[in-house]
């Protein structure tokens, strides 16, 4: 889904518009917000540091939820939804800005990830 927000600017087509019966663009777009909002594959829930939730929110839109009784000075707590587990790489940009605390195959798989990455940026061995 496109965040419409971020659209700026576009084009006519020379093709007519499909126009679904008994719906208007906003009953469509709800459905899809729906949609998406309750089909997900994991829930991780993790800390995000102070200075990155912003980035976090425009990143991850509605899939980030905010825990406003669980913030201190340093971090928010949050719960991000993603499609597969895959998906959670999307948290490694964040680095150690970001502690996700469960569930535990999101830290093993991004313990992988981290672990393939830093192997792959070792330094050479010198002979």
């Amino acid at each position: 889904m496109y965040r419409l927000e971020r659209i700026t600017a576009w084009k006519e087509l020379d093709q007519p518009r499909r126009i679904r019966q008994n719906q208007s663009l906003a009953t469509v777009a709800a459905a899809l917000i729906d949609q998406w909002a309750h089909s997900h594959a994991i829930e991780v829930s993790a800390t995000i540091d102070q200075t990155q939730i912003e980035r976090a929110q425009r990143i991850f839109g509605l899939r980030l939820v905010r825990d406003d009784h669980e913030e201190s000075a340093t971090g928010h707590k949050v719960t991000i939804r993603f499609m597969d587990l895959e998906d959670v790489r999307a948290l490694l940009p964040f680095g150690s800005a970001i502690t996700v605390h469960g569930p535990t195959e999101a830290r093993a798989h991004l313990r992988a990830l981290a672990t393939d990455l830093a192997r792959r940026y070792a330094p050479s061995p010198t002979f």
